[in-house]
Formats: C-alpha cells, structure tokens, sequence
C-alpha cells in the first residue's frame, strides 16, 4: 500500500482565534495547516513551502486579502494554488470581485463543516468524511507551548500499542492458512509426478508387447510342438498389474510423509507464533502501565499550566472606582486569554466576576457620592460602600464592543470555549484584601478598597 499523501493548507489571518478554529475543522479531514499573520507573510512562506489550498482573510494590517490574491496569481509559481477567501465580507459584488481577482469563491468565518467539506471535496482535497485520528506524523502548529509530552502523545502510544496486539493476534491465524495451502500444493506436485511416471511405465510395456508380437510374425513356421507357457509374457503381465500398485503405495508413503513433515513444521510455527503473542502481550501490558503513568503526569501538567494562567491573568485585576467592570480594556485581556487557551485545546468555561469594593465616600452638593479626601479621618466618611451598589446590573457593566464579543466570538461557537459574566453586588462581592484596624485616613482606606474593586477571572475545565 502506498503511504498516504497529507494535502497542506495556508490560513492566512491576523486574527489567532479565527486561525485556530479553522484549523481544527481543516485537520478532521486530514490536513496539514500553516499560519500567516498577513499577506506580507504568506508571499514570504510561500516562497519557501508549497501548499495546496489557501484560506484568505480580507482585512488585515498591511497588505489585505484582496491584494495579497492578486500577488499570488501573478506569481508562476503560486499561481495555480486555489485561494478561497474567508471573511465575513458577503454580498455578490464582493464574491465577484473576489473571483475576478483569481480567488475559487468565499466562506464565511463562522463555516458549517458540511459546506468546509463540500467546498475541499470540489478542490480535490478530500475523498470521504472518516475524521482524522488524534495524531499525525507532521508538527502541529502551536503559538503557546503545550505541556510537554501531553495527551497526544499518549494516544499515539496507546494506538501503536492497539496495532502492534492485533498484529500479534493474527499470526497464528496467518500462519496455520499458509501451512494449508503448502501442504495442498505439495500432494497435488507428488501425485502428478507419480501420474506421469505411471503413463511412462505403462506405455514402455505396452511398446515392448507390440515388439514381441511383431517379431513373432516374422518367423517362419516350425513343426508344431507342445505349447510352453511363456514365462516372459507372464512376468511382463504381472509387473504390469504389480506397478500400479507399488506406484501408489509408493505415492502413499510419500504423501504420508509429506504430511507428517508439514505438520511438524505447523506445530514449530504455531509454538513460535505463541511465544512471540505472549512476548507482545507482555510488552503491551507495561505499554498500557507506562500510558496511564504519563496519562496522570499529562493531566498535573495540564492542571497546573490552567492555574498559572489564571493567576497571571488575575494579577492586574483592580478596577477603577469610575469605571466599569468590564470596558474595552478588559475584552483585550479576555481575548489573549482565549487564544492561549485555544492553543492548548482547552475545553469548559471562562468566568469573569465583578467584585465591589467598599470605598471611603463623601456627599457633592448634587447628594451624589464621590471619593473622599485623601487626608479625611475615616470616622468622617459619608458613606462607606460603592455608588452604583443599589443598581448594579451585569448589562450596564459592559462596553458595547464587550457586550458584542461576547454574544458572537468564534471561539464561543466553534471550539467549545463558554464566557461568563456577572456583577455582583456588595454582598454577594468577596473581600480579598482586609482593612487593617490602623487604618486611619480615606486615602489609606481607599488604597486597600481599590484592590477589593476588582475583576476576577476562572478557568473550569469541562467534563
């Protein structure tokens, strides 16, 4: 059987999300992927690496999607290379301008993988749906490093392991249907080399009786005397009746033999065949031991990488009294939590919970609370708590990009990755920083409650 040959794609998006779940959809039907930041970087890789399919964003810094497609066509060497564009640009102008410029057609970002299948298969790329198995003999793209020595590798362990049992299992089955056929071949070759000699015997006795009588006509004729039995004529007739038999027991013998050696080299092959099961049944069951002892270290890796970056994450936390919980600044930190996460092919929940600190407050002439003075004792605090506390709502928390990320992000869609988001209010908020009883001023007071005023994150794997 001829090894397969892995057809290679080029995703070209500055978005690391988008690159990420196309390329999980991509590697289902057997596809090796690489990444391009921007056009500018696809012309370069392209000059270095041959790829059959090109997946092509429209904006991106830079050169964008368009004009990066008209370089590629215009090059000898690139322009064969089928270039789908995959944005979420629609309309009829867009795709005909798209087709114009020399690209196959468009999808959308968020593809069904029924239309990613139908388009591959139009492009020659796919034959059939079967899904790929967890491991490839080519690297898999990563832009964060997993933990070494992960649950891939112990699926490749344990599906070597599977293939080297059922290999070891048909041996004997392999073995017993050649001994078969050998021996079959072997008594047909013996009874037609004796069938053959019978044929030569039989036709020498007759030639010889033919000669005899010939002879016998050819003399003349003498007084009669007492016929005599011939004794030549006898013998001859005798060993015609005898040679058969003797050729068949001859023939008996041999195949007997044949037998009896066939069956002693079965019986060799057959004890062969069950000492090398038992040695593989062996070497698989210390296999199987070896995977589960690295399943467990692959699962403390993976454990302890998730708390890492949930306490990196967790580190610039605090939220400003005069803002709100979850603005712009806080959708660019969930984004690059996301990617990594991605990467590492995390599966379950991200949560982000909005905590209220209880700030030292003073009264405007409006009746609306404000920080208080720094140098105010504490004992002088209007009111101790959190303005918007009495109407906290988790929807009047987020931007509108924030709000807007969250209801449609790809990753959300299409890697199994959940955002959640709550505001909480003060007494449902959980005070990680105490207030010391030398507190004396607001401003020392305000310092600890900006701390409590915060955001913060969980990573909860799935089931």
């Amino acid at each position: 059987m001829e090894p397969m040959a892995f057809k290679r794609a080029l995703i070209v998006d500055d978005s690391k999300s988008a690159r990420v779940a196309l390329k999980r959809l991509l590697e289902e039907h057997r596809l090796v992927v690489h990444f391009a930041e921007s056009g500018e970087a696809a012309l370069d890789f392209l000059t270095r690496q041959s790829v059959d399919v090109i997946f092509m964003d429209h904006e991106m810094p830079g050169m964008d999607g368009l004009e990066a497609v008209t370089a590629i066509k215009k090059n000898p060497d690139t322009a064969m290379i089928p270039v789908m564009m995959y944005t979420a640009r629609e309309g009829e102008v867009y795709v005909g301008q798209a087709r114009a410029l020399g690209a196959v057609g468009v999808l959308p970002k968020q593809v069904q993988p029924g239309v990613l299948f139908d388009t591959l298969k139009e492009l020659g790329l796919v034959r059939d749906r079967r899904a790929r198995p967890p491991a490839t003999g080519e690297p898999v793209v990563a832009e964060v490093e997993a933990p070494s020595g992960g649950m891939e590798k112990a699926e490749k362990e344990l599906d070597r392991a599977l293939n080297q049992q059922a290999i070891g299992m048909s041996v004997q089955a392999l073995v017993s249907r050649i001994l078969q056929d050998q021996h079959a071949e072997l008594r047909l070759d013996i009874l037609k080399s004796h069938q053959d000699f019978a044929n030569r015997v039989a036709a020498e006795i007759y030639a010889r009786q033919k000669e005899e009588q010939r002879e016998s006509a050819l003399e003349p004729p003498a007084e009669p005397v007492a016929p005599r039995p011939r004794r030549g004529g006898r013998a001859l007739a005798a060993l015609a009746l005898l040679l058969p038999a003797l050729i068949f027991f001859g023939m008996f013998l041999e195949t007997r033999s044949a037998r009896d050696s066939a069956r002693a080299d079965n019986a060799r092959l057959m004890a062969a065949a069950e000492r090398r099961l038992a040695a593989e049944e062996a070497r698989n069951a210390t296999l199987m031991s070896s995977i589960d002892e690295e399943q467990v270290r692959a699962q403390a890796r993976y454990a302890g990488l998730l708390n890492a970056l949930e306490w990196a994450v967790n580190q610039n936390s605090e939220v400003p009294y005069d803002e709100i919980a979850f603005s712009d600044r806080r959708l660019a930190e969930l984004r690059d939590l996301l990617d990594q996460l991605a990467a590492i092919g995390f599966r379950g929940t991200v949560r982000m919970e909005a905590h209220l600190g209880e700030f030292c407050l003073a009264e405007d002439e409006n009746g609306r609370y404000r920080l208080a003075d720094s140098a105010l004792p504490v004992a002088q605090c209007a009111f101790v708590g959190h303005e918007r506390e009495f109407e906290i709502s988790t929807g009047d928390e987020q931007s509108v990009g924030f709000a807007n990320f969250i209801t449609s992000s790809l990753l959300a869609s299409e890697l199994g990755i959940d955002v959640e988001v709550e505001a909480l209010g003060r007494p449902e908020s959980v005070r990680r920083y105490p207030f010391p009883s030398t507190v004396e001023t607001a401003g020392e007071w305000n310092r600890i409650a900006a701390q409590n005023n915060r955001v913060e994150f969980s990573l909860i794997p799935g089931a």
